[in-house]
């Protein structure tokens, strides 16, 4: 049957995956390296297709970012699963090698073992279509689970391509990939999975949450935020490193169009640096945008309502009073054009207030919000307050201020001097927190997210836990009780006097 399943029912699909999990049990190290290969197999053999496919789903791609962000990615993941998941797999020992000895000695065996959740259903997003449903689909495989993943409905060519890689290696009972329109979707979240992850929106992953509500699914969100940048005190005074962080920003700004859940929606900057701050932005654009333009390197963005959605937010943050630096005017040459072709160049805004929407909507396009600031503690205070983004980025040095800018707000993750890079090394969680997520993924944490920690303790004890608790006229054993809590009350008594 092919991992094609568009024409099969899902639910089918999940029957065909549940059945074949409890026939054959968790699988052997051996044949979790051998889906592991086989699935990067599929996508690094099928490098071309699915470059020109992504193109083509968005309007224009360069080839270097899907090659670097979406199949290189998948590779280093791929070979750090392999490498890792036997020792992933064994049991683990919550008392140590020691404690567990002395355990077996008492007539007490303890361990965790690590055990397959079943069937998992993954959720991909359009952005990094490869990266974002691939990588957590791999982690589902190296855990032991059989998989059944939906890609995004708009990337249809990308859907057929990266389909078709699947269905040349696998049997649809061990991963079956799905395809179609939003009520497909829909449909998929009702499923009644063992686990599901998505990666997207807060606001559709509420949705997918509630529809797997109804079957009691555990979920994993990967969503977003408005992701702020801070730049330091200490790198505003240093002209270079001024500059350095400028670049990193604006270029990070512009990565896939701003199509990014880690990309910098707000950059936070000491008042008397921002002018000189904004100007190196444009410096840096100004560098690598004509090019772009020029060997047709610009992504677009995905479709006319995302590329209308950040007009529209530039256009009411303008019409409130804010100052729109960079963004197309009615009287540009070529705006039709560019309107046309989904390109939005890089723009920067200034004097952002509450009322305006984009000071809570993620753009996900290539436009940055430049705030000032005095007093460091005074934007800390201010992101402590507001929803907690995927993650959180710090320009300067790890000082006393750093550690108070990660101690006191909350984010998935926190990068310092430079865009993503805490979630760019292989092996590191990755995961949101508050609305831009729960559960992480990558590395161990993947395996760990798709695996059931199962306790499994053994007792040659003479006596049994159920006669302890068990009413008698033997009042000694509560005596005893009685005495060691009444200790435990002197102990704690005497710790609170210190």
């Amino acid at each position: 049957m092919s991992a094609t399943t568009t024409a099969t029912p899902m639910s089918e699909v999940l029957q065909l995956q549940r059945s074949a999990f409890h026939r054959d049990g968790p699988p052997s190290a051996a044949l979790r390296r051998d889906r592991i290969d086989r699935f990067a197999h599929a996508v690094v053999s099928h490098a071309d297709d699915l470059v020109a496919s992504i193109s083509a789903d968005f309007g224009h791609r360069p080839e270097i970012t899907t090659l670097v962000s979406d199949v290189t990615t998948l590779a280093i993941e791929a070979e750090l699963t392999r490498a890792r998941v036997g020792a992933w797999m064994r049991p683990r020992h919550p008392w140590g090698r020691v404690g567990g000895a002395a355990g077996r000695l008492a007539g007490m065996r303890t361990e965790v073992q690590p055990s397959p959740l079943g069937v998992v259903g993954v959720m991909g997003i359009w952005n990094y279509p490869i990266n974002l449903t691939a990588i957590p689909a791999l982690s589902a495989l190296a855990a032991g689970n059989r998989v059944m993943m939906k890609m995004s409905e708009l990337i249809p060519n990308t859907s057929e391509v990266f389909a078709n890689a699947m269905h040349d290696a696998f049997d649809v009972e061990e991963l079956a990939v799905l395809t179609g329109d939003v009520t497909v979707s829909s449909e998929f979240a009702s499923l009644d999975l063992d686990h599901l992850f998505f990666t997207g929106s807060a606001r559709t992953g509420s949705a997918i949450m509630a529809a797997a509500a109804k079957n009691l699914t555990p979920v994993t969100l990967e969503l977003g935020g408005k992701n702020p940048a801070v730049i330091s005190e200490k790198t505003a005074a240093d002209r270079s490193a001024m500059r350095r962080a400028a670049e990193r920003v604006a270029l990070s700004r512009i990565a896939n169009a701003g199509q990014t859940c880690v990309s910098p929606d707000d950059v936070y900057v000491p008042e008397l640096a921002t002018r000189s701050f904004v100007q190196e932005v444009f410096n840096a654009w100004g560098r690598v945008v004509p090019d772009m333009f020029e060997e047709n390197e610009v992504t677009t963005l995905i479709n006319d309502a995302a590329y209308d959605r950040v007009v529209n937010l530039i256009e009411d943050a303008a019409a409130k009073g804010a100052q729109v630096i960079g963004s197309m005017r009615s009287d540009d040459d070529g705006e039709e054009a560019l309107r046309a072709a989904r390109i939005l160049p890089p723009t920067v805004i200034l004097g952002v207030t509450d009322e305006m929407e984009i000071a809570h909507e993620e753009v996900f396009g290539p436009v940055l919000a430049v705030h000032t600031y005095d007093d460091v503690d005074d934007v800390i205070d201010l992101l402590a307050e507001k929803p907690a983004p995927l993650v959180a980025t710090w320009y300067g040095p790890h000082d006393p201020e750093f550690a108070a800018f990660v101690a006191r707000t909350r984010s998935g993750s926190v990068s310092r001097n430079d865009f993503a890079v805490s979630q760019s090394l292989p092996g590191i969680p990755f995961g949101g927190v508050g609305r831009s997520g729960m559960g992480a993924y990558h590395g161990k944490a993947g395996f760990d997210t798709f695996s059931h920690l199962r306790a499994v303790v053994g007792s040659e004890l003479p006596v049994s836990l159920a006669t302890l608790v068990t009413p008698t006229s033997d009042t000694r054993l509560l005596r005893a009780v009685r005495r060691g809590i009444s200790g435990y009350a002197k102990v704690l008594e005497r710790r609170r006097r210190r």
